[in-house]
């Protein structure tokens, strides 16, 4: 019995591997009972959001997993494993696979998943769909840093208006008593 991999499957490991260190969610499903067409139709959907969903072998999806240092995705490959990767918004493809989990005929069943290397249940994609995007959250911390920056701006301002307002009193006193003289 032949136990060597054959080429192919470690490219295939190879890919999973890049795709495993690059990601960051991924969601295991069981895509048993969608057509052909349902498949393509989330796919596309997926390309458009920054993602891409690929089914492979549990086994391989296993080494690619222990590749890349996200083992904790193990748990979930059992059955027909369909993953999809997200590189970029991760709200956003969790709302699409949410929606796909929801509103078709026979549901899309998530088994878990990757939130970086944290794993989440089943459950956990919708609060996934609430993170911000990283536009947001690099808003809110612009946000939080430039509060503070402006505040300081503001009593630096004071403090030197202060100064200048004691300054041109001071003249103003001084100035009737040289008009005097």
């Amino acid at each position: 019995m032949n136990t060597m991999p054959t080429q192919r499957k470690v490219e295939i490991v190879d890919e999973l591997s890049d795709k495993m260190e690059r990601m960051q969610l991924a969601v295991v499903a069981d895509y048993r009972g969608f057509t052909v067409a349902e498949l393509t139709a989330l796919r596309t959907k997926l390309r458009e959001n920054g993602a891409e969903m690929v089914v492979a072998k549990n086994t391989l999806l296993r080494l690619a997993a222990r590749n890349a240092g996200r083992e904790a995705i193990e748990p979930f490959l059992e059955g027909p494993t369909a993953v999809t990767f997200a590189y970029d918004n991760v709200a956003k493809v969790a709302k699409v696979l949410l929606d796909a989990s929801t509103k078709t005929a026979k549901p899309f069943v998530v088994r878990g998943g990757l939130l970086g290397n944290s794993p989440i249940p089943a459950n956990g994609l919708e609060n996934v769909t609430k993170l911000p995007t990283r536009e947001e959250a690099l808003a809110q911390v612009l946000g939080g840093i430039s509060a503070p920056v402006s505040g300081v701006v503001g009593v630096l301002n004071a403090a030197i208006s202060n100064v200048v307002y004691t300054l041109q009193a001071r003249i103003d006193q001084l100035q009737p008593a040289s008009d005097a003289a």
